[in-house]
């Protein structure tokens, strides 16, 4: 054998530098489908990893909906950015939401006072005609 020539041991193939930061996807891969059992009262358990991949935690709250024969289960935090990603659609640029609710809720006050005063003006009228 030459010597000095050809390393051996770990020496020979040396293991890159393993760094935490660069691996983005999940250590586990969750399976498409998972064959779970329906225990008492209608309940079953979701794989970790389809937890995982949902973003959901024990304890959170979920939608849970049937279409077509299916059950479909949501977070209800991706629901609710969901359905405020759908709304955001609708308004227009500029436009706020909120003073215009506030907006239609001052004006129906303002009705519903101009009501109630001649209500009372018509009952006080009637007393003094009395």
């Amino acid at each position: 054998m030459a010597s000095g020539t050809r390393k051996a041991g770990f020496d020979e193939n040396p293991q890159t530098q393993f760094e935490a930061g660069s691996r983005k996807a999940p250590l586990r891969v969750p399976a498409k489908r998972e064959r779970v059992k329906l225990g008492e009262g209608g309940r079953f358990v979701i794989p970790a990893a389809m937890r995982e991949e949902m973003g959901v935690k024990p304890g959170e709250d979920l939608i849970l909906h049937v279409e077509n024969g299916e059950l479909r289960v949501r977070s209800w935090l991706q629901n609710l950015r969901r359905v405020q990603a759908e709304l955001s659609a609708l308004k227009k640029p500029g436009e706020s939401v909120v003073d215009e609710f506030l907006k239609e809720r001052r004006e129906e006050q303002r009705r519903s006072d101009e009501r109630l005063d001649r209500l009372h003006a018509e009952g006080t009228a009637r007393k003094g005609a009395k």
